[in-house]
């Protein structure tokens, strides 16, 4: 059997290049939320508190709270926030 050309080789490579990237956009989650944001979070740990958008590292949204200082970061899960009313 020959050896595959270069030019398939490259074919190949892209297109396991393009594979993992949507694999791993579908095994994502989508968050419905931007940095700068002012949402609702409600979380029986937590507690409610209502803040700015901060970080957003999948699946969680970090929440910067009024009272608290800038460093202070509340971390809720996507599906806990809301927009306020």
């Amino acid at each position: 059997m020959a050896p595959a050309s270069p030019q398939a080789q490259r074919q190949r490579g892209r297109a396991a290049v393009l594979l993992s990237k949507w694999s791993s956009r579908a095994r994502s989650s989508r968050i419905p939320f931007r940095v700068g944001q002012v949402l609702i979070g409600d979380d029986p740990f937590n507690g409610r508190h209502l803040g700015t958008v901060a970080v957003i590292e999948a699946p969680f949204v970090g929440l910067r709270t009024a009272g608290n200082t800038p460093e202070d970061v509340l971390f809720y899960d996507y599906r806990q926030l809301r927009f306020p009313d």
